[in-house]
C-alpha cells in the first residue's frame, strides 16, 4: 500500500520550523508580524492572535485602531491601539469587520475576501493577555473558553492569519475488513473545492456555537441525519490540527474537533441513510475502505478531509505502523500545534 503521508501533507503543508511560530514564507522568505491584543503581549513572548504578512502590516499602517511595536528594521509587532481595546469585544469586533470590509471594497487581499460569507468565527487570545481583562468583563471570562476575544468574518480570518475552528464526522457501516464509509461529493457550485469528495459531515464551528453543537447541526443540514438520531449515536473521538499555506500564500493553522458516527445495522428499525438536505452536497456514496484509500490516492478528497480519513484508518486499526512507514511522522503531522492562540 503506498503510504499515506502525501495525503496528510496536502493538508498540513507549512514546513517545520524552529520557534514557536514561522518568521517567514518557505519559499518567497515574507516575513511574518505577530498580531496580539496588546503591545504588552508581545513582549511578554505570548503566543499571537495571528501572523500578518508584509502586505497587511502595510494596510495597517497609519490605522489608529492599531498600533506597532517597533525595532530598527521595521515592525516586530502589530497590536490593537488602547483606546480601542479598553471599549470591549463590540469595539474590537467593529475595527475587524471595518477594516475588512475596506479591503474587500478596495479588491485587496481578494483571494481570501472574495469568498465572503457574512458568517463570524470566534478568534483567541492568550489565556494570560493583558487585553482580555480590558476586552470584557471579568465575570463573562470564566469556564471553558473564557480567552475567546472577538469574532472575526470568516474569510478574513486567512488574512490575519489566524486559526479556525471546524468539525468533521465520519459514519460507517461495519467494522474491520466489512466496513463501509459513507462519503459525499461537494456541490460543483461551492466556493470552495468544488466537485471534491468530504467526510460525511463538515462544518466550521461559527461564532456563539459550541462544538457539540456544531456538529448535530451540521449533521441534520448536510446530510438529513436527525437530531436525536446523532446524538444517540455520536462519538467524540478527539481533534486533528495542521498547518495549511494557501497558493496564495495566506496562513490557515487549522483544528478540527473529530466525531464517529456508527450506523445501526442495515434492516434495522433505527437505520437511516445520509442524504443531502442543502446545495453543498451533490450526493453520498458508500464505499468500502480499498475503495475509499483509492480515492485519497487519486487526490479526491478535499485536503483536510483526507487528513481527518487517515486519522479515521488510524484510530481504527486499519493503518498501523506494520504497514505504513511514515506511521510517526503523520502521527505528528495531524496533531500539530497551532501556533496561534486557541480555546483554553
Amino acid at each position: 500500500m503506498p503510504s499515506l503521508l502525501p495525503i496528510v501533507a496536502t493538508a498540513d503543508n507549512f514546513p517545520p520550523f524552529p520557534g514557536p511560530y514561522p518568521l517567514a514564507h518557505p519559499s518567497t522568505g515574507e516575513r511574518y508580524v505577530p498580531f496580539h491584543l496588546s503591545a504588552s503581549d508581545h513582549t511578554r513572548g505570548l503566543a499571537p492572535l495571528g501572523l500578518l504578512r508584509p502586505a497587511v502590516v502595510a494596510a495597517l499602517a497609519g490605522d489608529a485602531a492599531f498600533e506597532a511595536v517597533a525595532r530598527a528594521d521595521g515592525v516586530k509587532a502589530v497590536a490593537f491601539a488602547p483606546a480601542v481595546l479598553g471599549r470591549g469585544r463590540e469595539a474590537l469586533e467593529d475595527v475587524m469587520d471595518v477594516t475588512a470590509r475596506q479591503w474587500k471594497a478596495a479588491g485587496m487581499f481578494s483571494a481570501a475576501l472574495d469568498g465572503w460569507r457574512d458568517e463570524k468565527y470566534t478568534i483567541y487570545a492568550d489565556p494570560r493577555s493583558a487585553g482580555l481583562g480590558a476586552a470584557g468583563d471579568a465575570a463573562e471570562r470564566a469556564g471553558p473558553r473564557s480567552n475567546a476575544a472577538f469574532a472575526c468574518e470568516r474569510a478574513a480570518c486567512a488574512v490575519w492569519g489566524f486559526a479556525t475552528f471546524g468539525v468533521h464526522m465520519t459514519a460507517y457501516e461495519g467494522e474491520g475488513a466489512d466496513m463501509k464509509i459513507w462519503v459525499p461529493r461537494r456541490s460543483a457550485t461551492k466556493a470552495t473545492w468544488p466537485s471534491k469528495l468530504d467526510n460525511t459531515v463538515a462544518g466550521g464551528i461559527a461564532d456563539g456555537y459550541t462544538v457539540h453543537d456544531t456538529m448535530v447541526k451540521e449533521c441534520e443540514e448536510e446530510a438529513s441525519l436527525p437530531a436525536a438520531f446523532v446524538a444517540a449515536r455520536l462519538k467524540s473521538v478527539g481533534a486533528c490540527s495542521y498547518f495549511y499555506i494557501t497558493d496564495d500564500g495566506f496562513l490557515q493553522p487549522e483544528v478540527e474537533y473529530i466525531y464517529d458516527l456508527p450506523l445501526p445495522p442495515r434492516g434495522s428499525a433505527d437505520y437511516v441513510v445520509p442524504r443531502p438536505n442543502d446545495d453543498e452536497v451533490e450526493a453520498f456514496a458508500l464505499l468500502s475502505v480499498p475503495e475509499t484509500l483509492a480515492t485519497l490516492h487519486a487526490g479526491e478528497f478535499k485536503p483536510n478531509c483526507g487528513l481527518i480519513l487517515v486519522d479515521f484508518f488510524i484510530r481504527h486499526g486499519l493503518v498501523s505502523a506494520a504497514d505504513e512507514p511514515a506511521y510517526l511522522e503523520i502521527a505528528a503531522r495531524t496533531h500539530r500545534p497551532t501556533c496561534v492562540a486557541t480555546p483554553m
